[in-house]
């Protein structure tokens, strides 16, 4: 082991992850060993050491000694990037008031395009009975827009 791993200071143990996130791509460096290349980011932090840490999943494990814990993290982004990849190209119908929509996940989910006149040419979806809080220039921006108002909602349970 390297970086902060053989730093005098640094804690090695007692760490808690407390966000993960999807970089898109490997295009991150692990914070404590600087030698894994990351794609999947877990934001370490320990009452003891002054900085948040970005690291990779393996040290995640190591430093919060949770070996279960960083890989649920990470397979729930992995989910969520291949549902998001698959996204557009899902079967959207129409409704009666040609409105696209699709259900998943015992969701609702609808993609209009804005009746205000401030709003021409604008789009906006709503999940279930929730209006999402920004209008999209497209129906696929306002369907991406949907994903992750909807996946927000699938955390939370």
């Amino acid at each position: 082991m390297s970086g902060l791993w053989d730093q005098p200071g640094v804690p090695h143990k007692g760490w808690r992850c407390i966000d993960a996130d999807d970089l898109g791509e490997t295009s991150g460096v692990c914070g404590m060993c600087g030698r894994e290349e990351i794609r999947y980011v877990h934001v370490m932090e320990h009452p003891e050491y002054p900085e948040h840490l970005e690291v990779g999943c393996v040290c995640a494990e190591k430093m919060a000694n949770d070996y279960e814990g960083p890989r649920q993290r990470e397979a729930r982004l992995k989910n969520k990037a291949a549902r998001r990849s698959r996204w557009l190209t899902r079967k959207w119908r129409v409704s009666r008031k040609g409105n696209l929509f699709l259900n998943t996940d015992g969701f609702n989910i609808i993609v209009f395009p804005c009746k205000q006149p401030w709003k021409q040419g604008k789009w906006g979806f709503k999940v279930d009975d929730g209006f999402g809080n920004n209008v999209y220039a497209s129906a696929n921006e306002a369907k991406i827009g949907a994903f992750e108002a909807l996946w927000e909602r699938l955390s939370d349970d």
